[in-house]
């Protein structure tokens, strides 16, 4: 019955790819013709086309993100087993 909701979800680091430095989200909901796309960043509407489907992959729509500004200025990002093996 409530119109807004809060989630939190807590990533691990090996999760991000190295130099991590653009960030979109993402959501989708309802399904048919009830469905609906939104993102934090989303494409302007003055930009959409006629029948264009939603593309989660346009990085020009990602803003600037420094991972330093929120962990703090001596932060390293942890090597990730999981994006070193798809770079080998």
């Amino acid at each position: 019955m409530k119109t807004n909701w809060e989630g939190k979800a807590l990533l691990p680091w090996s999760y991000f790819p190295p130099c991590t430095d653009k960030f979109n989200a993402f959501a989708i909901h309802g399904s048919g013709e009830e469905r609906k796309y939104e993102a934090l960043y989303p494409v302007l509407p003055h930009e959409l086309q006629e029948g264009q489907e939603p593309d989660f992959h346009r990085l020009e729509y990602f803003k600037d993100l420094n991972l330093k500004e929120l962990t703090g200025e001596d932060w390293k990002q942890p090597e990730s087993d999981i994006w070193k093996s798809l770079t080998m």
